[in-house]
């Protein structure tokens, strides 16, 4: 047991992964059974517990008490592992809470992976929270810690499993198999969470990022139904050291759709669960590889690097290539001094002093630079070797050394006692520098054992293939930065909101969604909020007629655009709604018959509205729009505007709030970024006043929370620099209802 004093969001978890006592429920002695299975395990791995059985015939097993029902169990189990079909489980489950019971274990399927089972997960819920228990499953594989010898699954991982500092929680049952099995790994414990239907991957990451055996937790999502949950404990991890990096199944249209008819989970959208990631704090990686490898350099480095600067060093020209290359599929860079982001992997800068510390040591035609090719002269001479990464591990701009090095199982002799000797420099290295140090091996199977023994003990991890070895680097960078960038991020926009503010707000728009039957807040009220708000808006009249259109151009002044008013039109320019570049009366009168026409015909209904507004020419097109994401909830998007929106494959997200750094940073990961800087000869735009307008919408869209919209400013004109932002069409309309399970 953990011991620590530590509140948990389930009490009750507590007593369920660390027990003093079992009930087998369905025990038999049916060779193969489930029930004689988790009895063959615990008796392998040495439980010392109190185990029973209960089973309607009442025969022993293997020198196991069975009993008939569970009120005849003498005593009270701590928990239930309930080997039993589907539609037998929550009679059982109820009498394992009558009879005191912490926690249960569920194995069947039938639950909300089906049409019909949704009414018994119903029952299961609410008789645990009836009794106090949690209950992991139902649909899963169960759960095991080798280090206590507890196995409540049937499954047989395989006989070498070894206790260590990774807990992993998989919605997949099938994950729990391939990592437990990967070799590479000990384990505090493994979870098979199936359906999550009480006992939820909040709970679990919350009891496990508390669990003093744990330095790293990984986690495999097919679904989240507690955002809000997962959050507070990944960033209670945090605070303990511990790190939590996710492989997310599901990521694709035809990945989701195989994850709901497997679990019933709703996916929810692939990058707001990104941006999500990002908030929380959590890692993320691609595959089971990725995964395997981060889990083992992050549970082995016991000190995280100060920053995301990396050196590579290695001894060989063609491998140094390899790992540069694949260093750029992951976005690595070189770091540049006005470079302030956090959060990705750089190439770290060597100093001049150490560049001529590297040129005494290394031949004369070796090239100093990172990543750095030692050159195949130093494989016999350890003494060099150790020295040159002695002074790339002391410069002051590098937070990470990864020596490339590979040593496969079956090397010969000679080559392997050289290797073994170069890798027994490095735990020096790392106690003087106090830089922590990674060894990255290009080939997937691993390390000599002979080689792998001269790291043994230290807290150098060695990861293994060049693109899982890669992810694992940017792993224990991104993981050290997302500690260091959470305060930051969760920073409320300081943003001026005038006259009443908030309140007034969502009234206004609550009260301008009832009065429209398309769902749309009129313009009325969005002038409203942009003057609340600070969203600069072009002068704009609202116009019926064509004699009406033309007195609005006066008012406004040419020139200027006229566009349809009606709210059915949401891309205006695709039903022929907009006219740009009016000069005149005429071409006002002219523009106004070509706009309404359109409009209507497509409509299939007279359109007759429009408006009259101030042209605003020069600039950025880009746009800001904020959604509700049933999962993750208000989700801030911007990129590239205009007409070419919906062509911009990856706009950049995030969750709200939206701080100033994290505006900046999604501006860089999109086109904006070369926009703004001044493209093919335009005057640089005003960056600082978009990311403003970001915070300013952002505040918007929290104030708006409860009316649950969504925002769209497109296009918005960012103007050059030190002329601001114009906000040219904004739209609020009601958010769609949650998505259906794709």
């Amino acid at each position: 047991m953990s011991g620590s004093g530590a509140r948990y969001r389930q009490p009750a978890l507590e007593d369920l992964l660390n027990p003093k006592s079992i009930v087998i429920v369905g025990l038999s002695a049916r060779p193969g059974s489930t029930g004689r299975r988790i009895l063959e395990n615990l008796r392998r791995a040495d439980f010392g517990g109190t185990v029973y059985g209960v089973h309607p015939s009442g025969r022993d097993v293997d020198a196991v008490a069975v009993y008939r029902s569970l009120a005849d169990v003498p005593d009270t189990p701590t928990v239930a592992v309930v080997c039993t079909p589907g539609d037998t489980v929550a009679a059982l489950v109820e009498q394992s809470g009558e009879k005191g019971c912490r926690g249960v274990v569920v194995f069947a399927s039938g639950f909300e992976e089906t049409a019909d089972g949704a009414a018994r997960a119903d029952r299961l819920r609410e008789l645990a929270g009836r009794y106090g228990m949690s209950l992991v499953g139902p649909n899963c594989l169960g759960v095991f810690n080798p280090g206590r010898g507890l196995w409540l699954t049937g499954t047989r991982y395989g006989a070498d499993l070894r206790a260590g500092p990774v807990a992993v929680v998989s919605q997949s049952g099938s994950g729990c198999i391939l990592l437990a099995g990967s070799g590479r790994l000990g384990f505090s414990y493994v979870i098979s969470s199936g359906n999550e239907t009480v006992t939820g991957l909040a709970d679990y990451l919350d009891y496990l990022v508390q669990e003093p055996s744990t330095r790293a937790v990984g986690i495999v999502v097919e679904g989240l139904s507690d955002a809000e949950g997962v959050m507070a404990a990944v960033r209670k991890g945090h605070d303990n050291g511990v790190a939590v990096v996710a492989l997310k199944v599901g990521r694709t249209e035809l990945g989701a759709r195989n994850v709901a008819s497997h679990t019933g989970a709703i996916a929810g959208d692939a990058r707001a669960y990104e941006a999500f990631c990002r908030r929380a704090g959590i890692v993320t990686v691609t595959d089971f590889d990725e995964l395997t490898e981060a889990l083992a350099a992050l549970s082995t480095l016991r000190t995280g690097p100060a920053g995301e600067r990396v050196a590579f060093v290695g001894l060989s020209g063609g491998e140094i290539g390899l790992v540069s290359d694949v260093a750029a599929d992951f976005g690595v860079r070189q770091t540049a001094a006005e470079d302030e982001e956090s959060g990705a992997v750089r190439l770290a800068r060597l100093s001049p002093g150490t560049r001529e510390e590297l040129a005494r040591i290394l031949p004369d035609f070796a090239t100093i630079a990172n990543p750095l090719d030692g050159t195949g002269q130093l494989v016999g001479d350890p003494e060099r070797f150790g020295r040159l990464a002695a002074a790339v591990a002391a410069d002051p701009g590098v937070d990470l050394l990864t020596v490339i090095l590979d040593a496969p199982p079956s090397l010969g002799d000679r080559l392997v006692t050289s290797y073994s000797h170069l890798l027994a420099t490095l735990p020096g290295v790392r106690l003087r520098s106090g830089t922590p140090v990674m060894v990255l091996s290009n080939y997937g199977g691993g390390l000599h054992p002979f080689a792998a023994e001269a790291l043994a003990g230290s807290d150098i991890p060695i990861v293994h293939g060049t693109r899982a070895g890669m992810a694992a680097v940017a792993a224990v960078t991104t993981a050290a930065a997302h500690v260091r960038a959470t305060a930051q991020d969760d920073a409320q926009p300081d943003v001026t909101v005038t006259d009443s503010g908030p309140a007034e707000s969502l009234r206004a728009v609550r009260r301008a969604l009832d009065a429209s039957p398309a769902g749309q807040v009129s313009h009325e009220v969005l002038a409203e909020l942009a003057e609340r708000y600070g969203l600069r808006l072009p002068r704009r009249i609202t116009a019926d007629s064509a004699d009406g259109a033309v007195a609005a151009a006066a008012s406004v002044g040419f020139p200027l655009v006229l566009k349809t008013a009606s709210p059915k039109v949401v891309h205006k320019s695709d039903f022929g709604g907009v006219a740009v570049g009016l000069s005149t009366p005429a071409q006002v009168r002219e523009a106004y018959e070509a706009v309404t026409s359109s409009v209507a015909g497509h409509l299939g209904e007279p359109a007759p509205q429009v408006v009259v507004e101030e042209m605003v020419t020069g600039g950025v097109e880009a746009f800001v729009g904020c959604g509700l994401d049933p999962v993750y909830g208000q989700v801030l998007a911007l990129g590239a505007g205009g007409t070419l929106v919906e062509l911009q494959p990856d706009p950049a997200l995030a969750l709200l709030p939206v701080s100033p750094g994290e505006a900046r940073r999604m501006v860089a990961g999109t086109p904006l970024a070369r926009l703004f800087a001044g493209y093919r000869g335009s005057p640089p735009a005003d960056a600082d006043a978009f990311v403003d307008l970001v915070q300013r919408v952002a505040r918007l869209s929290a104030d708006l929370r409860e009316a649950e919209v969504e925002i769209d400013l497109n296009p918005v004109a960012v103007l050059p620099r030190g002329q601001g932002v114009r906000v040219l069409d904004f739209r609020i309309v009601a958010a769609a209802g949650p998505r259906p399970a794709p």
